[in-house]
């Protein structure tokens, strides 16, 4: 019976699966009317949309760890030189001001600084700045508790003073603060610093609007000279090479890759610690190359030009300090201003190679730093207006030459010198001469980084005045459109190229001076004598004229010449960035 009831119960279920089947709708079943159940389907309610501060926080987590697989890769590739990039979060953009500036030894920023000091201290120079002398002199006794770095300080707060040139590393090669750098800290971990608190420093200089500048000695570097001998400057005859002209001291060697890691190293760092901008001093080769250059060798030179070397290490920092959008600056000697292409000094500084990769150069023209001479001066030191206004004619001169010329920021000198005192007159009397040619930029150099207030203070006839000063029909190096004509002209028969180059129009000429010269030694133009007459000023336009000259010229073809004699010739003069320029033409050319 049991057994029955078995089949029974599986009969029921055979019958109810075939009757499933049987009702399945395929691809040809007819849709079923309304009346026909309908199996309730649950509906997926659509994913809520994010709101644009949920997209941020998701792009932002996305761009957080794409920058720790990047962390990861500069690690392995930069090994004991990495340094970190930027922060995500503390992105910034690099500033463009006109920068006026105090120099401050790592000793000297190593000082306390209080803001009630600095507030004080500045409150004191108002009132010297308004002639308040009554008022000065209550504010004396509490200005006066102003240590030496809070007073340089309060001078940013209370004049035309708006940025500050830092030690980072010292003449010496010593770092100023502690270092998270691998290599760094290894070349320092047996000397003190004298910044002990660097972001607390650099933040209350960004509560005053303070510009920021790390001053890096790039290769005159003592310390990692002496402590890596074989990234120095060698001797042919086996040792360490010993500058005397710096008291018998290592230098390491600026063709040296590893040399140029290590300095990058050190501006990546303080980059990351804020600072506005990284300014290279040294930035050379040693000087009285003529002695040494006989007896000496550069491992890893390859050929090269000293002033490629320095060019390279600039193009280098450059692209290797572009994450961190800071400035990059470099100081070059004064007469760096005249030179060309590194000659006579073979020094490595060459002013239109340098100022490619940085955005300001600063031509060290202490007024003490020049020999009897100099801009006709018998003591250029006794004439420090004098010395600056020539040094900058020149740089503008050389600037006019570039595509993208860097801005141009003299060190002034600001220090005694052979019994001369250089007191707020004499700083300021070289600020408003390059001032008067449109320069609003300098530093102020002073060892002891004790500046008087009165230095920067514009006096009345200053105040009155417009700059810069108008010179009319002549450019700022003070030629007329004749004068260009007889300097372009000079060069060609005494085959100073440099002239030559000056000038030309940059589109009219090539960009590589040793490409423009090869060009120039390969014509068939040979100047024999000219003589320029006067000019006309274009009435259209003051950036144009027109010279008036005769030449002599000799023509060669294959192998014969021929001579041709110009009388009433017409060129065109064209004021390009502040300079005359010539285009020149001659018959046949």
């Amino acid at each position: 019976m049991f057994k029955n009831v078995k089949y029974a119960i599986l009969l029921l279920f055979l019958m109810a699966a075939l009757t499933a089947c049987n009702t399945t709708v395929n691809a040809n079943s007819p849709i079923p009317s309304d009346n026909v159940d309908q199996t309730e389907v649950e509906v997926i309610p659509s994913e809520q949309e994010i709101t644009e501060e949920e997209k941020a926080e998701l792009e932002l987590e996305k761009k957080i760890a794409e920058r720790k697989e990047l962390e990861k890769l500069r690690k392995e590739e930069k090994g004991e030189f990495y340094v970190p990039l930027v922060p995500l979060e503390q992105q910034r953009e690099k500033k463009n001001l006109e920068i006026k500036a105090l120099y401050s030894t790592g000793h000297t920023a190593g000082d306390e600084l209080s803001k009630e000091n600095i507030d004080a201290y500045a409150a004191y120079v108002k009132a010297l700045a308004d002639k308040d002398s009554i008022k000065a002199n209550s504010l004396l006794a509490e200005a006066g508790k102003a240590n030496k770095f809070e007073r340089i300080v309060g001078l940013a707060a209370a004049t035309e003073i708006n940025g500050l040139v830092i030690n980072v590393k010292d003449d010496n090669g010593f770092i100023t603060y502690e270092t998270n750098v691998e290599i760094v800290k290894k070349m320092n971990e047996n000397t003190s610093v004298p910044i002990k608190d660097v972001k607390n420093m650099l933040q209350v200089l960004k509560d005053y609007d303070v510009y920021t500048i790390g001053r890096i000695v790039a290769f005159k570097d003592k310390n990692f000279a002496t402590l890596n001998q074989e990234h120095s400057i060698q001797l042919k005859s086996g040792g360490t090479w010993l500058d005397p002209n710096s008291g018998n001291i290592p230098w390491v060697n600026p063709f040296d890759k590893y040399v140029w890691d290590y300095n990058i190293a050190i501006a990546k760092e303080a980059a990351l610690l804020g600072f506005d901008e990284i300014q290279f001093d040294y930035v050379r080769f040693p000087d009285g190359a003529k002695k040494y250059n006989p007896i000496t060798e550069f491992p890893g030179r390859n050929e090269r030009d000293k002033d490629e070397a320095v060019a390279e290490f600039l193009e280098y920092a450059n692209k290797e300090l572009a994450p961190y959008e800071v400035n990059l600056g470099a100081d070059v000697f004064g007469i760096i201003t005249r030179t060309w292409d590194d000659y006579p000094e073979d020094i490595g500084q060459t002013w239109i190679l340098m100022g490619e990769h940085v955005d300001n150069l600063a031509p060290m023209v202490y007024p003490s730093h020049y020999s009897t001479g100099w801009y006709n001066l018998e003591d250029p030191n006794s004439n420090p207006y004098l010395v600056v206004k020539g040094a900058m004619k020149e740089a503008i001169e050389k600037n006019s030459s570039m595509e993208n010329p860097p801005a141009i920021r003299p060190w002034i000198q600001d220090f005694d010198w052979a019994g001369l005192e250089y007191g707020p007159d004499k700083v300021r009397a070289q600020i408003i001469a390059a001032k008067e040619l449109g320069i609003n930029e300098y530093m102020i150099w002073n060892p002891g980084n004790v500046y008087d207030p009165y230095a920067f203070m514009p006096t009345e006839i200053e105040k009155n005045s417009v700059y810069p000063v108008d010179k009319g029909e002549l450019d700022y190096s003070e030629k007329s459109p004749a004068d260009a004509a007889d300097k372009y002209l000079s060069g060609m028969l005494q085959d100073r190229y440099s002239y030559m180059y000056l000038m030309t129009l940059v589109e009219d000429r090539q960009k590589s001076f040793d490409a423009f010269t090869e060009t120039l030694e390969a014509s068939s133009i040979r100047l024999l004598s000219y003589k320029v007459y006067n000019y006309e000023m274009d009435a259209s336009s003051n950036n144009k004229a027109t010279v008036n000259l005769d030449y002599k010229i000799e023509l060669k073809n294959g192998e014969t010449s021929e001579i041709i004699e110009k009388d009433d010739v017409k060129w065109q003069a064209v004021r390009e960035n502040n300079i005359w320029k010539i285009k020149a033409e001659f018959e046949n050319q």
